[in-house]
């Protein structure tokens, strides 16, 4: 009797060591996605503590599009960073995002570390992960669309131009 307890409590084990380790196997899928993600994306990602505004992580993209190094953005707050150094405005929308959760601007000039501005489009938004509470800031450069639009422009204005000539 005794032995069939001790056996069913083995099979039992076991079987739990092997769901622990098909969990683990999935959380490290899991994490490698996210990171492949993060680092490949084409937008730029930059993850904020919630309470205090500090960069906890950036992606490659946002660092190659300013030309700021990874170490200038992470330990420092959002309004530290040359990029975001209208201070008064960070941390407006840094509060904003604390109270709603969300923050979006459609043209915000950011500049870059050689002093280039570059158009982007801004939205972060909060959100729990496990217990902790984060804030994600997706920052899409739009100056390829701007110069399209200014370009589009140009040819209505040349065309209604043509146009009122033709008339006369």
């Amino acid at each position: 009797m005794k032995n069939k307890i001790l056996k069913k409590e083995k099979i039992v084990l076991t079987s739990e060591m092997r769901n622990k380790k098909e969990i683990e196997r999935k959380l490290r899928v899991s994490e490698e996605v996210y990171r492949r993600l993060f680092e490949t994306a084409r937008d730029g990602i930059l993850v904020l503590d919630s309470d205090t505004g500090e960069i906890l992580d950036v992606n490659p993209f946002l660092i190659q599009l300013l030309s700021y190094s990874k170490k200038e953005f992470l330990g420092k707050k959002l309004w530290e960073v040359g990029a975001f150094k209208n201070s008064k405005t960070s941390k407006e929308t840094f509060k904003s995002l604390q109270e709603t959760g969300y923050a979006r601007y459609d043209n915000l000039p950011l500049e870059a570390s050689d002093g280039r501005l570059i158009e982007v489009e801004f939205i972060s938004n909060a959100y729990i992960a496990g217990d902790v509470r984060v804030m994600q800031c997706n920052i899409r450069d739009i100056s390829d669309r701007k110069r399209m639009e200014e370009a589009d422009k140009a040819i209505v204005l040349l065309e209604q131009e043509k146009l009122k000539n033709t008339f006369i």
